[in-house]
């Protein structure tokens, strides 16, 4: 059964989703990393952070799974906003 992945890199958690060819989501995992704030009006995230995120988030969700049928991937991201 092929298996496609999806990785949804957000302000405060990386959400990342499991499913297979039929479209029937077999596995979903979040794992948050800090938002800081140096100054007033100021925000920031330590890039390492999201990077470890994403590793123990693909971890967790091929646990149990056979992670050579993980066929396709999609990343989305929003970064550098303005608000």
């Amino acid at each position: 059964m092929l298996l496609l992945i999806g990785i949804d890199l957000g302000t405060s958690a990386v959400k990342l989703l499991m499913m297979d060819e039929n479209g029937t989501i077999r596995k979903i995992v979040s794992r948050e990393y800090p938002l800081e704030f140096p100054r007033p009006g100021w925000s920031q995230q330590n890039p390492e952070d999201w990077w470890r995120a994403v590793c123990d988030g693909l971890e967790e969700l091929l646990k149990g799974s056979d992670s050579t049928q993980a066929t396709a991937g999609s990343l989305t991201t929003a970064r550098c906003g303005i608000s």
